[in-house]
């Protein structure tokens, strides 16, 4: 969630006040099948969570900014266990939940965050980043707010995260949420059986991923998901990138995918399978994030091999079009209310995975809503999709 410098001097603010783990009651360890540890990283009294509200909002118009009234929160780290692909035993994960602290019965809502390459800014270290405030601002509304870091980050940071790889996307944000309730109702908290989903960008598909996920499972209920910008249809975004012949800022986090693709699938193809020299040997196989850094074309046309572009465009049986396909979370039928939420301009995640997200859903008959942020692109969308879905889920606890 990209903001505006005041924003971000907001959450500083904010941040910098609120109290640390040293500060705080110590509180006794248990034991459980998912739930391994947890910790306090902080609390946070209603006045900073209703500063970060009031930037959130900045720039948004009058009338979709209601006064809203916020409870303190408490913050803990969850280490958790689940499942990494190619693993034979489960692994330790960890992520962030948020609980507030009025004592009624409360729902809870499963946050999934938005591309992290800092991995400085998870949920369960809780700095001071726009997704972790929006994370507190949700808690504050009265949800127990679970938040995974994902594979690869926190108490995962010895594996690679799989970037947009949606099986371990949805496993771990289940495992997390199920580590929450546990944490809860072993703590005296009192827990409704409403549930909520949302996410935004890499958070938005891994919502998505979420939400069948835990229909397949069959024992926990949807109650709404509300997901934003996410690239749910992975084999027709393959098609769109692969035909740009313009420099595409973004490039690099598609080549994240194709990173992740390619390793999790065992396809194993070097580099030089998909983007051309000189660009190949400027990125380490081994290190996912030296895409990043590394001298590339911005250009796809320019960037990838002509064979590769082919396979792609023109749909080839291939290992790699399988494993597109594999992580398309588009079409489909939710048994529960969906909002799928985009800016018209976005030019990091097309609006066609929405857009064919929403008819390929309304065709089987899915409670599903479109709502389009006209001439927002990726950044600047952010903040509608982070107030509507608030206001809805208020308007459904």
């Amino acid at each position: 969630m990209n903001k505006s410098p005041f924003f971000i001097l907001s959450l500083l603010l904010f941040f910098y006040s609120c109290s640390s783990d040293d500060e705080v009651e110590i509180l006794p360890k248990i034991q459980n099948e998912t739930l391994v540890d947890f910790s306090v990283v902080k609390k946070i009294s209603s006045a900073e969570i209703s500063a970060v509200y009031a930037a959130l909002t900045i720039g948004l118009p009058t009338d979709k900014i209601p006064p809203l009234t916020f409870s303190s929160v408490s913050v803990y780290k969850l280490t958790y266990k689940t499942s990494y692909p190619g693993e034979t035993n489960k692994v330790l994960a960890s992520g962030a939940l948020v609980v507030p602290d009025q004592t009624n019965s409360k729902p809870i809502l499963s946050y999934q965050h938005g591309t992290i390459t800092d991995p400085n800014q998870i949920p369960s270290l809780f700095a001071s980043t726009s997704q972790n405030g929006y994370a507190a601002v949700l808690g504050g509304l009265g949800f127990y707010v679970s938040v995974p870091d994902y594979l690869g980050y926190g108490d995962n940071k010895a594996y690679h995260h799989l970037y947009e790889h949606g099986a371990s996307l949805a496993s771990a944000s289940y495992d997390m949420l199920l580590a929450s309730r546990a944490f809860l109702l072993s703590n005296d908290h009192k827990v409704d059986d409403k549930l909520f989903l949302a996410g935004y960008s890499e958070g938005g598909y891994a919502t998505m991923a979420l939400h069948q996920h835990i229909e397949k499972e069959g024992k926990l209920s949807v109650t709404a998901t509300s997901a934003g910008a996410g690239a749910y249809n992975k084999s027709g975004f393959a098609l769109e990138i692969l035909a740009l012949d313009i420099d595409s800022p973004f490039i690099r986090s598609y080549l994240w995918v194709l990173d992740t693709y390619n390793r999790v699938y065992n396809i194993n193809k070097p580099w030089s399978y998909y983007i051309n020299a000189p660009y190949a040997s400027r990125i380490d196989i081994n290190n996912p994030q030296s895409i990043f850094t590394a001298n590339i074309s911005m250009n796809p046309s320019k960037l990838f091999t002509t064979s590769f572009r082919e396979e792609i465009l023109q749909e080839k049986p291939s290992q790699f079009n399988d494993a597109l396909k594999d992580n398309d979370r588009f079409d489909w039928k939710p048994n529960a209310p969906l909002r799928l939420l985009y800016g018209t301009k976005d030019d990091y995640v097309f609006p066609s995975n929405a857009t064919s997200a929403y008819a390929a859903m309304k065709a089987k008959g899915a409670n599903v809503t479109l709502i389009p942020f006209e001439n927002k692109n990726h950044s600047t969308a952010v903040s509608d999709f982070a107030i509507n879905t608030a206001l809805w889920f208020l308007s459904l606890k």
